[in-house]
């Protein structure tokens, strides 16, 4: 392969790669193990209950809807930008640059989130196998550590990387799921109760509650767009690998949520008592033991690498997009002349990143255990689910504006149609949910916003 000129991508990626940055970025072990609890007891109790399977089908066709959408434009827009160069092209590019650098934003802090749930899953799982503590921060600095030894021996390798950990921790989880299955004497009244939206719930709006967590079980689909410049027919592995990852993680999801139900006896309320439910079943002498916690531990802090990592791939090639355009300086735009890697947006990720990792330490005080950044971390997540859905929301209405896409006409404006009302009903249940410091998010978001609106104004003559 001949090296790439400054300011430019290159590489001979294929469908496999594609899939393999669009599911490391959902991040669908940590999805699974994190957010079924979640979906089961939403938000102070009022959850789906044992109707958890029903929130991820549900979740799953919405989101299809939002995924069709992307791959409309996908098979029309061939740069890196991803959904900023396709609000660009249907809402202009003042629209397009504000709604962008919020889609960034939120990319940049569920980025931070995953380091930090990267070094408090290693302190954990340091003190589970070696009886000693490790320093939260600590790990989460190995972790970016890794993430910046990837992604500076170029994209193949990054994605080569994220490929094998997909298939080696889903294929572990998804088989011990399936064992808990086999083992549980409660899978009939699990299989029977698993789509019934009164199994132990809140019927219906208990669904609709759980689904407000059940949509971010599938966030990070949309990243494979940004390696369209490094494909070899983005317009065809692009929008199949966005479709394929959310059907996917759709069947493990209702895999590992039909596993916890029925490891914990079909009984919603202690399934949603669990802050990993699969990991404590993992750890219970019917279905594993301390052997096969430690297995699932490390193909859960393997996710979260992979997923920070295609995080990073991302964020760096949408930064480099925005240079180009000149939203950013140029020297963001250049890159590596040995294997096209963005240089400067990695190493103002990553090393804000350590910064703001080094500043948490500092204000927490030397606590080793991961509790102590729990208040950012909620913030920082609440922030960036809120960006993702108004982006989501945005790259509707967008679609909904390029109806005539290829393929598109009715179904295109049927998808973008359904997708925007979709978005905007989570957005509405998110907002209801904020408590104290986090009712500061929407306010932070509408200035961002203003600020981009106002920098992105016409020039006056």
């Amino acid at each position: 392969m001949t090296a790439a000129p400054s300011g430019r991508l290159r590489g001979e990626l294929g469908l496999a790669d594609v899939v393999a940055q669009a599911a490391s970025g959902v991040g669908p072990i940590y999805s699974a193990i994190v957010f079924v609890p979640l979906v089961t007891v939403g938000a102070s109790g009022f959850g789906a209950g044992g109707a958890v399977p029903l929130c991820i089908l549900i979740a799953a066709f919405l989101l299809m809807a939002v995924a069709r959408v992307f791959a409309g434009f996908a098979r029309q827009v061939r740069t890196p930008g991803s959904l900023y160069d396709y609000l660009k092209l249907s809402l202009g590019r003042r629209a397009g640059t504000v709604f962008g650098l919020l889609f960034y934003a939120c990319a940049i802090a569920a980025f931070v989130n995953g380091t930090l749930t990267f070094g408090g899953l290693a302190a954990t799982m340091a003190d589970h196998l070696t009886g000693h503590v490790l320093p939260w921060w600590l790990g989460a600095l190995g972790g970016l550590a890794l993430v910046a030894l990837s992604v500076s021996r170029g994209i193949t390798m990054a994605v080569h990387l994220q490929l094998a950990i997909s298939v080696v921790s889903i294929g572990a989880v998804g088989l011990f799921s399936a064992w808990v299955l086999v083992q549980s004497p409660h899978l009939p009244a699990v299989a029977q109760a698993g789509l019934l939206p009164a199994a132990q719930g809140h019927g219906l709006a208990g669904v609709m509650m759980g689904l407000s967590f059940a949509f971010f079980m599938y966030g990070g689909f949309e990243g494979a767009a940004s390696l369209a410049e490094e494909c070899r027919n983005p317009t065809r592995a692009i929008p199949c690998a966005m479709i394929l990852t959310i059907w996917v993680n759709a069947a493990f999801y209702l895999l590992t949520a039909f596993a916890a139900l029925a490891g914990f006896g079909a009984d919603a309320g202690r399934l949603g008592g669990q802050e990993m439910p699969l990991l404590a079943l993992a750890a219970d002498p019917r279905y594993g033991g301390p052997a096969i916690e430690g297995i699932l531990m490390t193909m859960t802090l393997a996710d979260v690498l992979a997923m920070i990592t295609a995080g990073s791939i991302a964020i760096a090639r949408g930064l480099l997009c925005l240079a180009r355009d000149g939203v950013l300086p140029a020297a963001f735009a250049r890159t590596s002349n040995g294997r096209g890697v963005p240089v400067l947006p990695n190493l103002v990720l990553l090393g804000g990143t350590a910064a703001l990792v080094a500043a948490i330490r500092i204000a927490t005080g030397p606590v080793p255990g991961q509790e102590s950044y729990m208040g950012w971390f909620i913030w920082i997540g609440t922030f960036a689910s809120l960006n993702l859905l108004i982006a989501w929301c945005a790259t509707c209405i967008g679609g909904f504006v390029m109806g005539r896409l290829p393929g598109g006409g009715s179904e295109m404006r049927f998808c973008a149609a359904t997708g925007t009302l979709a978005t905007l009903a989570v957005i509405g249940v998110t907002l209801g949910l904020l408590e104290g410091s986090e009712r500061l998010v929407p306010l932070v978001i509408a200035l961002l916003a203003l600020v981009g609106w106002w920098a992105m104004r016409p020039a006056r003559s």
